[in-house]
């Protein structure tokens, strides 16, 4: 079940009492006595209501793919372009990511050296984004820039290497940017972009899964990716596993008797995890979407 957070009300109490008491005992010689006291208590019993998520809702907001577009802006506000490819896009220009589940199977290797090239490009700032409108059918159109001008070497040969692996042409430096598996023109970058299930269902391919379990039957066993150049693509993820509470994680859930958690030193595995909380925002088209309500008690 997929819920929406419809409501979050924040209703909370703080008291406090001091009290003071003496007696005067002078007369009998044990002295004056003064008692100090203190209490104080606080409350918060937040609520939160959930609504179900079904219908043409599930559909827009689970089932549709990441429009392109939201990815590459994204990347323009500076998030990592080799882990927002990793996570939100199943294959470009016909070059394929991995697939996770029981009948997964590993990254093309070019895949691999087109996200390493093009990280590399990003902190070299030799690519840009740019949208466009047409005056004829008032679409917004995403153009990605690979810039001309002079770079070091290393730079220089990744630009090319990008340019290669997704047959573009190496005399211009705006590509249009669509949806889809592969493209038929040297201008042209096509991206097939995962939907929010998607990305779900490869994030869960990285718990670690306990060995009873497996024996058990109660899930399938982790994947094992074969050697070579994929090995140098890390996971989108890692969710660790375990009998005890983790003493600092950065998000736990416990469940069949197990803990599964992330690190909170593990800066990878939580922006992946960050990215998850906005893919729903990326996909949704509606523009009548309602946020959520916020009620805080002020008095």
């Amino acid at each position: 079940m997929f819920l929406n957070v419809g409501q979050i009300i924040s209703g909370y109490q703080l008291s406090g009492a001091v009290t003071v008491g003496g007696s005067l005992n002078g007369a009998s010689g044990f002295g004056d006595v003064l008692n100090l006291g203190s209490a104080g208590t606080y409350v918060d019993r937040p609520t939160i209501t959930y609504t179900p998520m079904t219908g043409a809702n599930f559909m827009h907001v689970l089932m549709t793919p990441i429009p392109p577009p939201a990815l590459f802006m994204l990347i323009q506000q500076g998030w990592p372009v080799d882990m927002l490819f990793q996570v939100g896009v199943q294959s470009i220009n016909g070059i394929s990511n991995s697939l996770g589940g029981a009948r997964g199977y590993a990254a093309d290797a070019d895949f691999v050296r087109l996200l390493a090239a093009l990280q590399r490009l990003q902190a070299s700032r030799a690519i840009g984004l740019r949208v466009e409108m047409s005056q004829e059918s008032k679409q917004v159109g995403t153009i990605m820039t690979i810039s001309k001008k002079n770079l070091p070497p290393k730079a220089q040969a990744d630009r090319e290497l990008v340019r290669k692996l997704l047959g573009l042409r190496p005399d211009l430096q705006d590509f249009k940017v669509i949806y889809g598996g592969v493209s038929d023109k040297d201008d042209v970058i096509a991206v097939q972009t995962r939907s929010g299930l998607q990305i779900l269902k490869e994030l869960g391919a990285n718990v670690e899964v306990p060995a009873e379990h497996v024996a058990e039957q109660l899930t399938y066993p982790p994947i094992q990716e074969p050697g070579g150049i994929n090995q140098s693509l890390p996971p989108l993820i890692r969710i660790h596993a375990g009998k005890s509470r983790p003493a600092d994680a950065f998000a736990a859930v416990k469940y069949c008797d197990y803990w599964y958690w992330i690190d909170n030193r593990d800066f990878r595995s939580k922006g992946a995890f960050t990215f998850l909380m906005i893919i729903m925002t990326l996909a949704e088209k509606e523009d009548n979407v309602q946020a959520p309500i916020v009620t805080i008690q002020g008095n």
